[in-house]
């Protein structure tokens, strides 16, 4: 069967209300395919044109924000986000503690939602209300009725894994301090109309607002439940608070098609371009592909700079996904071998699957039985003794430290490792396992042989002529 039937297959086993999906592969291959209905009410059917509100997806395009601003330096990954926001931000557990831009982008900042309760504190509490809630409301400990200490872990910044959507807003909010812009229309006009994007972080900014789709629970009882309807996404758009204060709506915020968020898919393997126009620099990319962080946390595993990276049967994918409202979404890439997938559904009867949910999955699975290759290309890493940086084909992969020949072979951390190879460290177990290819490598020290390494993926290994080279 095609792609295209066993799609509009899983589409209808799931009782999707409605979905689209476009895939890539290369420079000249897009598919794009709708599915189903955007609103039960009339039967209006899903078209390549509907818009959708992405979920999660959307701090992709939050990080890709701040980015342009560290390419012009006028911030930089690990500055301190308190001085650029104008007051001290600490976690009242480790005071002498920075927390950075970097902290943000991986989820490691300690900074947490807090609860979800009868209160008004905390980001939860205070995220989808017009209460005068400021960010210093919410991360200084005070007496207000907006703070709460349930802000923050008792983990030190930048060591414990933690999803946050408010930390994604603290991030919109580094853009307006430092632009003087709101993040909106920052995003709008360095982005999204640059690409040509009927897309917006505000549904009434939407050209087509007739193509919003509504978002659905269930089924239920048999039937579907209205979530969320385009119009009442267009009626309660946030005001705009004061510059700096805008940390509601990044997080999942953003309305875009998939045939139009394809094009964000596409920055991400053609460094940074995309129809012509730059972005983001090739080395910005390729920061964002390298792996800063790995462990347990629910279904993640392991992050680059505001992406998911994802071992899908044995195959490396980084991007997001997204679930809000009803609607399930995800946007993927495999820059190495040129592929990429964006899907959204605003809709259906979905289970927990082993990483996403099962109809994620399962179009994920046919997307790959289809596009990836039957045969790999050859890859090769090399790097120079004494440089802070090696290339992976065309891919820079910076190391912890500059790399040192020591008695005949190069001894890396796991997260450089794991990069060479495009591999997600797997720690469920409390050992830390590298998989190549249906092959296993256990990591007993934080330090590895690439040598051992190397032998164990059946990879070759070259450390002659003041480098190292790898092949596989």
């Amino acid at each position: 069967m095609s792609f295209r039937t066993e799609f509009l297959q899983h589409c209808r086993d799931a009782q999707l209300v409605g979905a689209q999906v476009s895939v890539f592969s290369g420079d000249d291959y897009q598919l794009d395919l709708a599915y189903g209905l955007a609103s039960l009410a009339g039967e209006k059917p899903v078209t390549l044109e509907t818009i959708f509100r992405i979920a999660s997806i959307s701090k992709i395009v939050v990080a890709m924000a701040v980015l342009q601003l560290v390419e012009k330096q006028l911030v930089g990954l690990d500055d301190d986000i308190g001085s650029i926001l104008g007051f001290n931000i600490r976690n009242p557990h480790h005071p002498d503690k920075k927390i950075t831009i970097r902290m943000l982008m991986t989820q490691t900042s300690s900074i947490t939602d807090g609860p979800e309760d009868d209160s008004r504190a905390g980001y939860n509490n205070v995220n989808g209300t017009y209460r005068p809630a400021t960010l210093r409301d919410l991360l200084v400990p005070n007496d207000g009725k907006y703070y709460t200490n349930k802000t923050w872990l008792a983990a030190v910044p930048g060591e414990a894994f933690n999803y946050s959507n408010f930390g994604c807003g603290i991030l919109a909010c580094i853009v307006e301090k430092v632009t003087g812009e709101y993040f909106t229309d920052y995003v709008a006009k360095n982005i999204l109309r640059p690409l040509g994007l009927d897309a917006s972080f505000r549904a009434d900014e939407i050209k087509n607002k007739a193509a919003i789709a509504n978002l659905y629970y269930g089924p239920e009882n048999g039937g579907f439940k209205l979530s969320r309807s385009g119009e009442s996404f267009i009626a309660s758009v946030y005001p705009h608070f004061p510059l700096g204060e805008n940390y509601r709506g990044p997080a999942g915020g953003l309305f875009i098609s998939m045939r139009d968020l394809m094009k964000i898919a596409r920055l991400l393997v053609n460094d940074g371009v995309v129809s012509g126009h730059r972005v983001l620099e090739k080395d910005t990319v390729d920061q964002m592909l390298q792996l800063q962080w790995y462990g347990v946390s629910e279904n993640y595993r392991a992050k680059g700079l505001q992406l998911r990276f994802m071992d899908f049967d044995g195959k490396t994918f980084k991007g997001h996904t997204g679930s809000a409202y009803g609607a399930i979404s995800y946007l993927f890439i495999n820059r190495e071998e040129k592929l990429g997938i964006c899907f959204i559904t605003n809709g259906g009867k979905y289970r927990p699957g082993t990483v996403m949910c099962d109809v994620q999955e399962n179009i994920f699975r046919s997307f790959l039985n289809h596009y990836w290759p039957k045969q790999e290309r050859e890859h090769v890493f090399s790097a120079a003794f004494g440089s802070a940086a090696g290339m992976l084909d065309d891919r820079v992969i910076r190391f912890s430290f500059p790399l040192e020949l020591k008695d005949d072979d190069v001894y890396l951390p796991i997260t450089n490792v794991a990069d060479i190879f495009n591999i997600v460290p797997d720690a469920a177990s409390g050992d830390v396992i590298l998989r190549f290819r249906g092959r296993e490598y256990v990591a007993v020290t934080p330090m590895l042989s690439l040598r051992e390494v190397c032998a164990t993926f059946n990879a070759g290994i070259r450390l002659e002529n003041g480098k190292i080279e790898i092949r596989y």
